[in-house]
């Protein structure tokens, strides 16, 4: 009877061939052996997935993360709205030219009843940083892992009485330092000194005082005051549905008061920057969102032409913390019934959001529009690396 040999792998080609799996199954695996769950938790193999991770996003495979709701009408006409996490995997048949994609659903146990009420406000290394309900949270989708953060020290619950200090949640961002080597969130708050009418629902005077700012940072897990030096004006708001885009350092939002500019936070020095956009107002251009593309903050700017939009992608080429320059990467359209850009996913494809939720993606160079088949609304979109980085 023969016996079977046992081969032994050596740990460098365990760890090689580890690296290169998806999150899903290193998971498995980490319920497997001993040995595999020690590889695996390791730091330096957490990194060296990364690195992997963020190799692919740049080659063949594009992954996207979106949330989306289908509601349900039953015979009584009572409704249900059912809300999905899901991952969008594309790739591009470049001979054929013939788009591919597939639909992964997550099932994230995130903890509150109502998943409608959960927003994204930031992402970097496959964590993304969301508040649901009242609650921040650092969350990571490939894992399912997510850590929920201490309350504000400056968010306040409304004033009881006539007269008092009115807190009003106005932007976050979430992104590495790479001065200490740890994760950061800025949560920037508006405050108001009120005098309310009798009953408490109006106000009879509201006075703007200073923005006011906090960070939290994952080794000492508590927030704490920062101070905001540049000048906000009255109206200042980051765009609710477009979340900060982190880069290198830096967190930045698509911001308005008197006009459309980037906002940007040093994670390192912890100091906040206004960056100005191109001018297009001459041409009917107004600026509307951000995202990242290929390594560089991309915003984008939209004309109405009858009943189509005209869109200008344009990407900034150098920032040093102070001044930057921008340049206009391409045009697109005019397009019918789409609303706006959500991210360049190959060099000429763009990801856009039609009418009704419905996704598509546009090829700048052929013109040619293809919806993806995704039945339910889409909320947002982004761009997403799967990584293992743990939350915890």
């Amino acid at each position: 009877m023969s016996q079977v040999r046992k081969i032994e792998i050596p740990e460098d080609k365990v760890v090689e061939i580890l690296s290169k799996l998806p999150p899903k199954s290193l998971m498995r695996f980490k319920c497997i052996r001993k040995s595999l769950c020690t590889i695996i938790n390791s730091p330096s193999f957490v990194a060296k997935h990364l690195n992997n991770s963020m190799d692919n996003k740049l080659s063949s495979t594009t992954c996207i993360l979106l949330n989306r709701c289908q509601v349900h009408i039953f015979p009584d006409r009572s409704w249900k709205q059912d809300v999905f996490w899901s991952m969008i995997n594309l790739s591009f048949d470049s001979d054929e030219h013939n788009l591919h994609y597939d639909v992964e659903d997550l099932n994230i146990p995130f903890p509150i009843e109502d998943q409608d009420n959960v927003e994204l406000h930031g992402f970097c290394n496959g964590i993304v940083c969301v508040i649901a309900g009242k609650n921040v949270l650092l969350c990571n989708p490939a894992t399912r892992e997510f850590k929920q953060l201490p309350n504000s020290s400056l968010l306040l619950p409304l004033p009881k009485g006539r007269f008092g200090l009115e807190t009003t949640f106005k932007g976050m961002g979430f992104g590495y330092d790479c001065k200490t080597k740890e994760y950061k969130v800025v949560r920037i708050i508006e405050n108001c000194d009120c005098e309310y009418s009798d009953d408490g629902e109006s106000y009879y005077e509201r006075i703007l005082l200073p923005h006011t700012a906090e960070v939290y940072t994952t080794t000492a897990n508590s927030w704490k005051e920062i101070k905001i030096d540049i000048s906000i004006e009255t109206g200042w708001y980051c765009i609710p549905y477009s979340s900060s885009v982190y880069l290198k350092g830096f967190c930045y939002w698509f911001a308005y008061d008197n006009g459309e500019y980037v906002f940007s936070f040093d994670l390192g020095d912890e100091i906040f920057h206004r960056i100005e956009l191109p001018s297009r107002r001459e041409s009917d251009f107004n600026f509307y969102g951000i995202f990242l593309y290929n390594e560089s903050i991309t915003s984008y700017c939209y004309r109405h032409e009858e009943d189509c939009e005209l869109f200008e992608i344009w990407v900034m080429d150098d920032y040093d913390g102070i001044k930057s320059s921008w340049t206009k990467l391409l045009t697109i359209g005019p397009l019918k019934d789409i609303h706006c850009p959500l991210t360049l996913w190959k060099c000429d494809e763009v990801l856009m959001l039609g009418s009704y939720g419905r996704a598509a993606s546009c090829n700048s160079s052929t013109k040619n529009l293809k919806y993806l088949h995704i039945p339910p609304i889409i909320k947002w979109m982004m761009d997403y690396v799967k990584s293992i980085v743990p939350v915890k």
